[in-house]
C-alpha cells in the first residue's frame, strides 16, 4: 500500500486478493447474503497483495503503485487537478485498485463506486451495482487509462466523500442523434476537460460522444442542448468545484466561466426563449 503525500488517498495492489474473494462473494449475492457480500468486499479491497504466497507478488506490487503514484503526481502538477485532490472530505479514503481482466471485458473504463456501498433493496439486483452511497471510496483503475481519466474518476470519489453523488438523467442531441448521460459523469466530464484545456491538451466533446474537438465546437453543442445547460448551472449554482473553477483558472475551456456567454448563444439561437432555469429534482449543497 502507498498513500498519496498527504492526500486521503491510498494506492493498494490487491488483483489476487479480487480474484480469491469474487468467486465467494458472487456465491453469497445468489444465496442473498448481501451483507456478507459486502462485508468480503470491503476486506479484499483494503487487504495487499503483499500478504499472500509469501510476497510473491512484490514485483507486480511495485509496478502498479509506482505507475498510480505517477499518474496521481501528474494530476497534482495541474492546477486544477491539485484542486480536486485538495477537495476531498480528509474525514474519507479513496482508495485506487487494479480492475480484473473479467471486470475490463465488462468495461473497458475506470469505475468508482463507494467502499460500503448500500446493500440492495432489489433481491434479483445483478451482482457488481455498488453505485449508491458515499463516504470512503474505490476507483477501480490500471495507469494505462491515464490522467484524464484518473481526475475524472477524482471528481467522483470527491462528489461521494461529501455525500453529494446524486445522478439524474439529462437527453441531449447531437446532430440528428438524440442520447442521455446522468449529471455526474456530465460535471465529471466538464471538469476532466478543463483540466485537459488547463495543460493545453487535446479536448474532448462529450462524456459519451468521445471525439476531439476545438473549444468553440463544444460550446456550440453545449448550446443546443438544453438540459445540459442547465445542468450547468446546476452546479454552478450549488456545487464549490465549479465555482472555484469560474473564478479560478484562465484556461481557454471553462463553461462555467462562461456560462453567460452559452446561455446568450442559446437565447440568440432560440429567439422565443427565456433565460433557462437550473436542472431541478435534486439538492447537492
Amino acid at each position: 500500500m502507498r498513500l498519496f503525500l498527504d492526500y486521503p488517498i491510498i494506492i493498494n495492489y490487491n488483483l489476487h486478493q479480487q480474484l480469491r474473494s469474487v468467486p465467494h462473494e458472487k456465491q453469497m449475492h445468489r444465496d442473498r447474503q448481501f451483507a456478507e457480500e459486502r462485508q468480503s468486499y470491503m476486506e479484499a479491497t483494503t487487504t495487499s497483495d503483499i500478504r499472500l504466497e509469501n510476497r510473491m507478488y512484490k514485483p507486480e506490487i511495485e509496478r502498479y503503485e509506482s505507475a498510480i503514484f505517477n499518474c496521481l503526481k501528474t494530476v497534482y502538477s495541474n492546477p486544477v487537478g491539485r484542486m480536486v485532490l485538495g477537495k476531498i472530505n480528509k474525514q474519507t479514503t479513496v482508495w485506487i485498485i487494479p480492475k480484473t481482466a473479467a471486470d475490463m471485458k465488462v468495461c473497458n473504463c475506470a469505475t468508482t463506486n463507494p467502499l460500503k456501498y448500500d446493500l440492495p433493496k432489489d433481491k434479483d439486483e445483478p451482482y457488481g451495482r455498488r453505485g449508491l452511497g458515499y463516504g470512503n471510496t474505490v476507483i477501480e483503475f490500471l495507469p494505462e487509462s491515464g490522467d484524464d481519466t484518473l481526475i475524472h474518476e477524482l471528481v467522483h470519489a470527491y462528489r461521494y466523500s461529501h455525500k453529494k453523488f446524486n445522478k439524474i438523467e439529462i437527453h441531449f442531441q447531437n446532430e440528428k442523434i438524440l442520447d442521455s448521460q446522468d449529471t455526474e459523469e456530465f460535471f465529471a466530464h466538464q471538469m476532466s476537460t478543463i483540466y485537459m484545456s488547463q495543460a493545453k491538451r487535446p479536448l474532448m466533446m462529450d462524456y459519451k460522444w468521445q471525439s476531439i474537438r476545438e473549444k468553440n465546437k463544444i460550446y456550440d453543442f453545449l448550446a443546443g442542448n438544453t438540459e445540459m445547460l442547465m445542468a450547468l448551472k446546476l452546479f454552478l449554482n450549488h456545487e464549490c468545484l465549479a465555482r472555484l473553477a469560474a473564478q479560478s483558472f484562465a484556461t481557454d475551456y471553462n463553461p462555467f466561466r462562461d456560462y453567460q456567454e452559452l446561455e446568450a448563444r442559446f437565447l440568440k439561437n432560440n429567439p422565443s426563449a427565456t433565460p433557462l432555469p437550473e436542472l431541478g429534482g435534486m439538492l447537492i449543497n
